[in-house]
């Protein structure tokens, strides 16, 4: 029976965690429909610079790396458990998926033009 709890919270834990991943969407979403009104503003001639979404991208990045980080380290609780091939696949899977939400979130924080010189608007 304790076992089965425990599959119930891992269960919990993992909605939790998807529920994460689709804020993150929706935080993304958000982003281009601003990025998408100052473009729109800036062709109309109404506004002189398109509105930086960089605020939520960065926020979306940083749910997006925590919540896969929950999901790596789930598949390779599952490899540990049972080393078979459709848990290495998976364990392999999951850590791709957690290395390009890394590399996606540096590009945000450090690469594109404009990171790091100058402190974000509220």
């Amino acid at each position: 029976m304790e076992d089965l709890r425990g599959q119930l919270r891992e269960v919990d834990t993992s909605l939790m965690f998807l529920t994460l991943l689709v804020l993150s969407v929706c935080l993304s979403w958000r982003g281009v429909v601003i990025q998408r009104e100052g473009l729109c503003r800036l062709i109309a001639g109404t506004a002189e610079e398109v509105p930086d979404p960089r605020r939520l991208r960065l926020t979306a990045g940083a749910v997006v790396v925590g919540a896969l980080t929950y999901f790596f380290s789930l598949a390779l609780k599952t490899w540990e458990g049972s080393p078979t091939p459709s848990a290495r696949l998976n364990l392999w899977a999951s850590l791709f998926v957690l290395a390009a939400a890394v590399l996606r979130l540096y590009d945000l924080v450090a690469l594109q033009p404009g990171a790091g010189e100058e402190p974000l608007p509220d």
